[in-house]
């Protein structure tokens, strides 16, 4: 189940019918087809020996689901070819998908439910597994890039990257004329915010940003009471110093002038600062965990649909040199 054509073919669903309902189902009645006609077959067979993949019917769907893996394995070099006209690419798509899932019904009931620790049964869950996760490939297809569109709030990953980097310009020098300690703690978080990571963490969606962006709000809040503590004590100067004829409004309103100071001001810039840059941080990362998530099956089907292949290869050889 190719990317390319299902990411286009999800993407195009909003103003036509997506590959699921293509050609008015045509390629789930025709895989619906395929399954009723195999197991009709195995219900009316009454084999000697019971059912194996060595009788009439078991050669005969073991051949149906060899030319249909080798059909669905083509798929990933066809599904570039679509441009020559033969085709579309929900057409393609929506046969990959039906008739890929009526492989667990022709497949099994060739085997005769008789499965071992061999290569007979290798093959049979590498075909689990390829199934599997075409099945998730789809689904993430379907869901992924609409929550990506959402999360990107019409900003690509560059975008925001710029904008992560404008507002750590503007953290820095709102800092700078607070005091020097609290320039070098917002260097030190725009140093270590953690945009991607490894590929848990990309899939996951757990990063340390949260705690690195929580280090620094602690910080803030600390230098927050520490200015509202200093205005206090230079209000509560200012009225020792004042004569006994001023008036409590007066003191009052001194106070307060002296809790809005400018460096609470600009405090209060950084804080608002810095809350943007984390949560532009967060849809970065998310974004990044989205991509991930939407195309980490690719590094799954493809080499388990080449070792399904080469165990097919060799569960057709075994099969003629000692059946």
């Amino acid at each position: 189940m190719a990317a390319d054509g299902a990411g286009r073919t999800v993407r195009d669903a909003a103003g036509h019918r997506s590959f699921v309902a293509w050609g008015d189902y045509r390629y789930l009645k025709i895989a619906g087809g395929l399954c009723g006609i195999s197991v009709l077959l195995y219900a009316v067979s009454d084999p000697v020996h019971g059912h194996r993949g060595n009788t009439w019917l078991g050669y005969t769907l073991g051949t149906v689901g060899l030319a249909l893996i080798g059909w669905l394995a083509w798929y990933g070099v066809r599904k570039r070819q679509l441009a020559d006209g033969r085709g579309t690419a929900q057409e393609w798509v929506s046969a990959h998908v039906y008739l890929g899932l009526s492989l667990l019904v022709v497949a099994t009931l060739h085997s005769g439910f008789q499965l071992g620790w061999n290569v007979h049964g290798l093959a049979y869950v590498l075909m689990l597994l390829v199934i599997a996760s075409g099945g998730y490939g789809v689904l993430a297809y379907v869901i992924v890039p609409r929550r990506i569109t959402e999360n990107r709030r019409q900003m690509d990953p560059d975008a925001m990257q710029a904008e992560v980097r404008r507002l750590d310009e503007a953290a820095l020098r709102i800092a700078d004329r607070i005091d020097p300690e609290t320039q070098q703690m917002v260097a030190q978080s725009a140093t270590r915010v953690q945009i991607g990571g490894s590929l848990w963490q990309q899939l996951s969606g757990r990063y340390a940003t949260g705690m690195q962006f929580g280090t620094l709000g602690k910080f803030l809040e600390r230098k927050a009471g520490q200015i509202k503590s200093d205005a206090l004590v230079s209000a509560q100067q200012q009225q020792e110093t004042a004569t006994r004829q001023v008036t409590l409004m007066y003191v009052a309103e001194q106070m307060f002038e002296a809790g809005r100071n400018n460096k609470s001001e600009e405090l209060q810039k950084l804080l608002n600062t810095i809350a943007q840059r984390k949560a532009l941080v967060e849809r970065l990362n998310r974004d990044i965990t989205l991509r991930a998530r939407q195309n980490v099956w690719l590094f799954l089907h493809v080499p388990l649909t080449v070792a399904l292949l080469v165990a097919m290869v060799v569960h057709v050889v075994t099969v003629f040199i000692y059946w």
